[in-house]
C-alpha cells in the first residue's frame, strides 16, 4: 500500500491541516482546551472525572489542562458538598465569553475543510469516524474468510 493511500496517513494529514488552520485563527486556544470549555458549557456542573471521557482527553493531560484554564480565569473547580472526592466544573463569566467568541471561529475552521465534501459525504465521514472511535466491543464482528451472509 502506498503511503499516500494509507487511511491513517490521510487522517493525519487532514488533522495537520486542520490544526494549522486552527492555530492561525485561534492562536490562544488549543483544540483540547476548546473541547473542555465546550463540554463544561454544555454540561454545567460536570464532574471532572466524566470530562475526560466526554472531551476524549486522558487523565494526566486533563489535569494540567484544567489547571491552565483555571489559572487563566476561564474555569472554576469546586468540591461537591455531597461527596468531597468529586470536583465539579463550571465556566467563569470570562470563560463563557471566551468560548462564545471562539465558537464561531472554530465552526468556521471546521466548515472550511468540510466544504470540500458534499453533505452526504460529511454524514458518511462522521458515521465512519464514529465507528472507528467507538469501543471495540461495539464494532461489528468481522466475517471469516469464505463466510457469506
Amino acid at each position: 500500500m502506498e503511503l499516500d493511500n494509507a487511511v491513517f496517513h490521510l487522517l493525519r494529514r487532514a488533522l495537520q491541516e486542520h490544526t494549522a488552520n486552527w492555530q492561525a485563527q485561534l492562536p490562544r486556544m488549543t483544540k483540547p482546551q476548546y473541547a473542555v470549555l465546550r463540554a463544561v458549557y454544555e454540561h454545567p456542573g460536570l464532574e471532572q472525572a466524566a470530562l475526560g471521557q466526554l472531551a476524549a482527553i486522558d487523565k494526566a493531560t486533563l489535569a494540567s489542562l484544567l489547571l491552565r484554564l483555571e489559572q487563566r480565569g476561564l474555569l472554576l473547580r469546586t468540591v461537591d458538598a455531597g461527596d468531597r472526592r468529586r470536583r465539579l466544573l463550571q465556566l467563569t463569566d470570562e470563560g463563557r465569553a471566551t468560548l462564545e467568541q471562539a465558537a464561531p471561529v472554530a465552526d468556521s475552521v471546521d466548515s472550511a475543510m468540510l466544504e470540500r465534501l458534499h453533505l452526504h459525504e460529511r454524514d458518511q465521514l462522521r458515521q465512519l469516524l464514529g465507528k472507528l472511535t467507538a469501543p471495540p466491543e461495539s464494532a461489528p464482528e468481522a466475517e471469516s474468510p469464505g463466510t457469506r451472509h
